[in-house]
């Protein structure tokens, strides 16, 4: 999971974004009826944030067209995506109210065993998820559960050989049984555009 920086509470409720070198890219102040007004690190507005229905936050640009959303996610951190859907990151809690941020490459299991998100057995899975899984409430609580925890579980366990020892035994035989059920390992484009 690749350093995206950092974010730092600043004077009167603003906050402070700095890139993976330190280097200040903006911030973000209160707006007038709750969520931020964003600008870049020479002042310039470049959009807003604001409160979603249903929590987390709703992403504007400057000519007020939706660029994102960010989820809740566990222990007060944050699942970015775009416009689409698609996962570009989060945000997790540091100390004294900042957050450090992270792209999406290698934040689930799945990714993190097999070490890429484009190979044959995440292929697989991929398929399963979209064309299977996806198609069923239940299937749908699982996919949504599994986003919300699995980048902590990776993000704890992900780099000890155990973890990926564990983890690849149960998902090459979940691949095998899932192939010979006709499920292809060739390359495959996201329906949901949400890492696996």
């Amino acid at each position: 999971m690749g350093n995206k920086g950092r974010s730092d509470p600043g004077l009167f409720g603003s906050i402070n974004h700095y890139d993976e070198h330190g280097n200040k890219t903006g911030r973000s102040d209160p707006g007038l009826f709750g969520g931020y007004i964003n600008y870049d690190a020479e002042g310039r507005k470049t959009g807003r944030s604001d409160p979603a229905l249903f929590g987390g936050y709703n992403h504007y640009d400057n000519k007020g067209n939706k660029i994102g959303h960010s989820d809740p996610g566990l222990f007060g951190s944050y699942i970015h995506t775009d416009s689409s859907g698609k996962k570009t990151g989060s945000s997790d809690p540091g100390l004294f109210g900042s957050y450090s941020h992270s792209d999406s490459q290698g934040c689930y299991v799945a990714t993190c065993v097999y070490g890429s998100y484009d190979c044959p057995q995440v292929w697989t899975l991929r398929r399963f998820r979209d064309n299977i899984l996806s198609k069923t409430v239940p299937g749908r609580v699982f996919i949504r559960t599994y986003y919300t925890v699995s980048p902590y579980i990776v993000k704890v366990f992900g780099n000890t050989t155990l973890f990926k020892k564990i983890w690849r035994k149960i998902l090459d035989k979940m691949v095998h049984k899932l192939n010979s059920r006709g499920i292809k390992a060739t390359p495959y484009k996201d329906k949901n555009r949400k890492v696996i």
